[in-house]
């Protein structure tokens, strides 16, 4: 804990909103230090409670009336997808038709006619079902963090692609239907992390064949190599994403990479920083014609 900064009593082991915090004396000052962390809009956990679902609930239960739901981004989350960013920490809920809605700093509001089946109650509170937080953030949500979602959601058992599929094929006159079913081919269950979506996304659009995600190789001994993050199998071209590192988990790296290219693999590493750009796709293809002649 940072010197100087003592978590009230009355809040320990629990959210708490800005007011609570006031009343407990603490300062924004103090609630950007390391001791905190900020949840939602106004609303903070101290830093040696668990992450995870009584929490999340616990914090967004602080911020929605009764009779909303929660949905979007707030309710995959709940169902333990991280999936928000830090330029979005409000809580995404929806209202049934005719009733009141109070803007407040810190939700993000709709209107939703929802089915008793696209709602389930998770330890008091209500959020949109896996199935029906993928379909709204596949039609609603810029592109690409629709797919971000469904992929996380896929991946964790949570919902399939054939269920997504089917609630869109049963949906009729909602804003962006279209849109969002043309996605759902594009969802893969076997992605990791919000990076992975996003790079398929752009290798897709830029033209690339779509890879093979998490593809795992073995040497000729059928021992464990490799679990890559994409991979052309048919001709030996991996896709590695390298994120920030300590110099023995990059060693690590190293050694393993080697030993992929003993087996054949060409390994193409991208980082943060490429990823945005287009160098790396234009490195991709190329690779991938010199291995196809």
């Amino acid at each position: 804990m940072p010197l100087g900064v003592e978590i009230p009593l009355q809040l320990r082991g629990r959210p708490f909103s800005w007011d609570e915090a006031q009343q407990a004396g603490l300062s924004r000052h103090q609630l950007r230090t390391s001791a905190f962390r900020h949840v939602f809009r106004d609303v903070w956990v101290p830093a040696n409670v668990p992450d995870g679902r009584d929490c999340r609930l616990a914090a967004a239960k602080l911020v929605t009336p009764p009779h909303a739901v929660l949905r979007g981004l707030t309710a995959a989350w709940i169902y333990g997808a991280d999936v928000r960013q830090e330029s979005d920490l409000d809580v995404h809920v929806g209202y049934p038709p005719g009733k009141r809605r109070r803007k407040r700093p810190g939700m993000r509001v709709g209107e939703d006619a929802l089915m008793p089946a696209d709602i389930r109650v998770v330890d008091g509170a209500a959020v949109t079902s896996p199935v029906r937080t993928s379909f709204d953030c596949l039609r609603l949500l810029p592109d690409p963090m629709g797919l971000v979602v469904a992929d996380a959601l896929t991946h964790l058992g949570c919902t399939s692609i054939d269920e997504i599929a089917s609630y869109f094929a049963g949906q009729r006159r909602l804003r962006n239907l279209r849109i969002g079913e043309r996605l759902v081919p594009d969802i893969e269950p076997d992605t990791e992390s919000p990076r992975e979506t996003r790079t398929r996304v752009r290798m897709v659009r830029s033209g690339l064949p779509r890879p093979v995600a998490q593809f795992v190789v073995r040497d000729f001994a059928g021992a464990f190599v490799a679990r890559l993050d994409f991979a052309y199998p048919e001709v030996k071209v991996a896709i590695e994403y390298d994120g920030a590192w300590h110099w023995d988990g990059h060693l690590d790296d190293e050694r393993r990479r080697a030993r992929l290219r003993e087996l054949g693999w060409t390994v193409i590493v991208i980082t943060a920083r490429d990823l945005y750009g287009d160098e790396w796709l234009g490195r991709v293809a190329r690779v991938l014609r010199k291995a196809a002649a």
